[in-house]
């Protein structure tokens, strides 16, 4: 767990309470992902981020509420568990799956990203809202802009675009991940054999 310096006595400035906010959502990822939900605690992640419990009972009301905000906000992101890399040009349709397909799936099978997943799953029932709205991702957006943009060219039919690139992150990701929370992982060569057919079986479909 990486440690964070002490913070200063009175009022803080709008720098130190954005960073605040940002060091509590930090920490408060870091001690679900090594304790989980259940062993997590609010006293632990405010340790964790040098902070009060008072301070962190002032931004989230409950440990619940923190866990959910922290999910939401850790899957959204475009830096963790690392950088993503720019949207692909759109011009070469199978150059851009394939490259969506290897980005969603690093991610999918990246050890950070199976275990929230995994703690994620197991607090289902407690959270349906967060389960919901962690249903569509970004990428999933991306897919459907670039089918968009292939039909409008004339290059494929395809009649939903937004069914079409959920079943699409669900080949290249979503099967994935749903073998790495069970401790099933591949080698890299089988998992990229495995894209390669997958985007070549998804742009068959696609042909006029």
């Amino acid at each position: 767990m990486s440690t964070r310096g002490a913070r200063r006595s009175g009022h803080p400035t709008k720098a130190e309470t954005a960073q605040l906010d940002h060091d509590l959502r930090e920490a408060a990822l870091e001690v679900f992902l090594e304790r989980g939900y259940e062993g997590a605690s609010v006293a632990a992640i405010a340790a964790a981020a040098r902070t009060t419990k008072a301070s962190l009972y002032a931004r989230y009301a409950s440990k619940e509420e923190l866990f959910a905000a922290v999910v939401s906000w850790a899957m959204g992101r475009t830096d963790w568990p690392y950088e993503e890399p720019p949207p692909p040009d759109f011009d070469d349709l199978e150059a851009a799956l394939m490259a969506i397909a290897v980005a969603a799936n690093r991610r999918a099978l990246d050890p950070s990203m199976v275990q929230l997943s995994r703690i994620a799953i197991a607090q289902a029932g407690r959270f349906p809202e967060l389960a919901r709205r962690s249903a569509v991702t970004p990428r999933q957006h991306l897919v459907a802009e670039l089918l968009k943009y292939h039909v409008g060219e004339g290059t494929i039919v395809a009649d939903d675009v937004e069914i079409l690139a959920d079943h699409f992150i669900g080949l290249v990701a979503g099967m994935p991940a749903r073998r790495a929370s069970l401790g099933v992982v591949r080698s890299a060569h089988d998992e990229r054999r495995r894209l390669e057919v997958a985007v070549a079986l998804f742009l068959r479909s696609l042909r006029p």
